[in-house]
């Protein structure tokens, strides 16, 4: 099929205008040197982003949503009109580097086999940022998120989910690209289907990716290409909010692709060991300000204080809520 566009790239934004801009301006400055559009869609920001990007850059394509719609809505709104052979999912806090858009189209041109890539993620302060991922599993998270972690039980599991042996510096295929900069083939995606919506944020990226491995297309990671990515700035702003959702679509991703039955048994041990840790912290918390106190320790009281209200939020909303 001849395309309109070889690329189309898709950036989604809450509240992250100087993000947007940035980001926007590296694509103008390393653009690919065929034709490409980009696609902004988003989720009714509050600080003039949509303004601000009609007016600098007249030619990417803005959807405005009334409301924040998520992350996988909001990426099949532009994903349904996108014109490019190539789909690239671009986070708003990222900037695009020299050759990096056309480093990843000739490699998907010269892999017929591979459905999906990425590019190595750098930090702000040009460190490479871990951005591949194998596909998540029971153990690495009752280590990752509850009580089972004092204890240092399922440690291996964790880091083999982190991929903690990879340097991030050879070609290599993986399980899960991070989403904050993810190249898919449009064929692809007509096969397996768009972003799965009951995926409000977080790990939609890699029920997308382990769709597409299913599909038997691979996933590979592609070092010479360059991103800076200076870390989710959108979901922070979502606070205590963005850990609850994190954790419903991880049982999410459970309950979907490891079965009812299984994830049921998961959870029926995830809940309460997450009890036990949002109590842990509770009462380190609570020590650490006290022991701020009696010392006139300032920021001691700071950081514990924190602490104990992110805990007794989390104690509120788990693990009574984990699938609602």
């Amino acid at each position: 099929m001849a395309w309109l566009m070889r690329l189309s790239i898709i950036i989604v934004s809450w509240n992250v205008k100087e993000d947007v801009l940035d980001c926007l301006r590296s694509i103008r400055q390393h653009p690919l040197p065929e034709p490409f559009e980009v696609l902004l869609v988003d989720n009714a920001s509050t600080d003039g982003t949509e303004r601000a990007v009609r007016e600098e850059f007249p030619e990417v394509s803005v959807i405005a949503n009334g409301r924040n719609m998520g992350f996988a809505t909001a990426n099949n709104q532009a994903l349904i009109v996108a014109k490019g052979e190539y789909l690239l999912l671009l986070n708003p806090d990222t900037i695009v580097h020299p050759n990096a858009l056309d480093l990843l189209v000739r490699f998907m041109d010269s892999h017929e086999d591979v459905g999906a890539c990425g590019p190595r993620l750098l930090n702000s302060d040009g460190t490479t940022q871990s951005s591949v991922r194998r596909f998540p599993s029971f153990r690495a998270a009752l280590y990752r998120h509850s009580a089972f972690r004092y204890l240092r039980l399922f440690r291996g599991a964790y880091a083999r989910f982190l991929m903690k042996d990879f340097g991030h510096e050879t070609q290599i295929e993986v399980d899960v690209v991070k989403g904050a900069a993810l190249m898919v083939r449009r064929s692809v995606l007509e096969e397996i289907g768009l972003m799965d919506e009951d995926f409000f944020m977080y790990y939609e990226e890699a029920d997308l990716c382990y769709r597409i491995k299913e599909a038997l297309w691979r996933i590979v990671f592609l070092p010479e290409a360059l991103i800076t990515h200076t870390g989710g700035r959108s979901s922070d702003k979502a606070g205590i909010r963005r850990r609850v959702m994190r954790l419903r679509s991880l049982v999410t991703f459970f309950a979907k692709h490891r079965g009812p039955v299984a994830t049921g048994l998961f959870v029926s041990v995830f809940a309460p060991a997450l009890l036990v840790r949002h109590v842990c912290d509770l009462t380190a918390g609570a020590c650490a300000f006290l022991y701020g106190m009696a010392t006139c320790r300032e920021d001691l009281r700071e950081r514990a204080a924190a602490k104990v209200k992110a805990a007794a939020l989390l104690l509120w909303m788990w693990p009574w809520r984990l699938t609602t």
